[in-house]
Formats: C-alpha cells, sequence, structure tokens
C-alpha cells in the first residue's frame, strides 16, 4: 500500500475553475471529476486547488502519490456522501480495506469518512440474525431463500414411542384415540402396546445478513 507524500513544487498550474472537469492521475489510475466534488468534503483538495496546483503533468492531469485502488473509495464518499461498506458473506468484513481508506481519509482530511471508519460504524450497518429450527422430514427443507441468507442442515435420527392397534388398522396405528370398541374388546385387559420408530429429525440454523442502508448516510 502506497501512502500519499506531499508534493513538491517542481511544475505548477493555475487550479481548474469549479464548473470545469479535472483529471487527477493517482498512483497509476485516472479519475475524471470535478473541483467541487473534491473541495467541499476534503480539507486536502481544499488547500491544493484554492491556488496553484503544484504537480501537473504534461498531458494536464493532476498527480497524487497514492494508491488508486484505495482513492477510488474516497472520491466515491466525495461525489455520493455514502459511507463504504466491504463485506463478503462468506469472508466477512475487509478490515485491511478499512484501514487502507481509513489512511487515506485522514491524509485528504475527510473527516466524516474519517470518523466513520475510526469508530467501526460498518460493524453496526451490517447485520446477523441467527435463528434456527427442527423440521420434521426432508419436505420441510425445500423453498426459496434470500441470498442474503445462508442455512445450514443438520441431520440425525431419533427413536420413538409409536402406538400399536391390536387389530392392525394402518389409521390406527400411532394414534391410541383412534381405536373405538372393538380395539379395547381385542387389546383386552393387557396394557397398550408400543413399539419403536426411527424417525428423521433435522436442525436448520439460519444466517441472515441486514444491512442498515440508513447507517450509511447518518454522517451526511
Amino acid at each position: 500500500m502506497t501512502t500519499p507524500t506531499p508534493q513538491t513544487a517542481s511544475a505548477s498550474a493555475p487550479a481548474p475553475t469549479p464548473s470545469n472537469t479535472m483529471t487527477l492521475q493517482v498512483g497509476e489510475c485516472r479519475f475524471v471529476t470535478r473541483p467541487a466534488t473534491l473541495t467541499r468534503g476534503s480539507d486536502f483538495f481544499a488547500r491544493q486547488l484554492s491556488g496553484r496546483w503544484p504537480d501537473i503533468q504534461p498531458d494536464g492531469s493532476y498527480f497524487i502519490d497514492a494508491d488508486g485502488d484505495v482513492f477510488q473509495h474516497v472520491l466515491r464518499y466525495l461525489r455520493h456522501e455514502i459511507m463504504p461498506i466491504f463485506y463478503d458473506n462468506v469472508k466477512g468484513h475487509d478490515y485491511a480495506l478499512y484501514l487502507a481508506v481509513l489512511e487515506q481519509a485522514r491524509y485528504f482530511g475527510v473527516e466524516p469518512l474519517q470518523k466513520w471508519l475510526e469508530e467501526q460504524k460498518y460493524l453496526q450497518a451490517v447485520k446477523i440474525v441467527h435463528s434456527a429450527r427442527v423440521l420434521d422430514g426432508i419436505e420441510d427443507v425445500c423453498g426459496p431463500t434470500g441470498s442474503h441468507v445462508k442455512i445450514e442442515h443438520h441431520v440425525t435420527w431419533k427413536s420413538r414411542k409409536v402406538y400399536v392397534c391390536r387389530r392392525a388398522i394402518t389409521g390406527h396405528m400411532g394414534n391410541r384415540d383412534a381405536c373405538g370398541r372393538l380395539c379395547r374388546n381385542a387389546r383386552g385387559d393387557a396394557d397398550d402396546e408400543y413399539e419403536d420408530e426411527e424417525v428423521l429429525k433435522i436442525l436448520e440454523v439460519r444466517k441472515t445478513t441486514m444491512l442498515d442502508a440508513k447507517m450509511r448516510v447518518e454522517q451526511r
């Protein structure tokens, strides 16, 4: 990661007017923007564009010795005033990128962005909700779900006692109340009969990722 360094006045040119576009050469990356976009939220650019830019290139672009891949996130904030979220459902937050953007936010004097990153507000903007439920069969597993939901299934077999009808009537199996007088007569004085049955149980664990969009604009 390249740390921005102050420029020397080896060459200079009049700063562009707010209505014009200007090209920034940030490291190996080029960006076209307006001076007003840069100056309204950056102390660095407000100073640089108040007089003569010290390091203009032969093609008319303005050079900044910084990491352009990181600067694009700073410029995106200056354009839209939306705080960045670098989150992946598998990898989680990209803390290295947060730190790199924080370093440039400090250098370029973008105070709201700096504060957001220093206070790790992105941890509050992304919320993770876990839930679990027990399913009685594979048919309960099916169904659509959103891409923000990660589901895990843990399968096990459990043994349960199932009522046995003495007359072996299929509709009575497992339901003692279904047996009438004839079934009770067939049982006589014997105790109710039960047998062990293996049943499938599925523990479904859901991880739901939610983004609080209001958090991203709270500093505006």
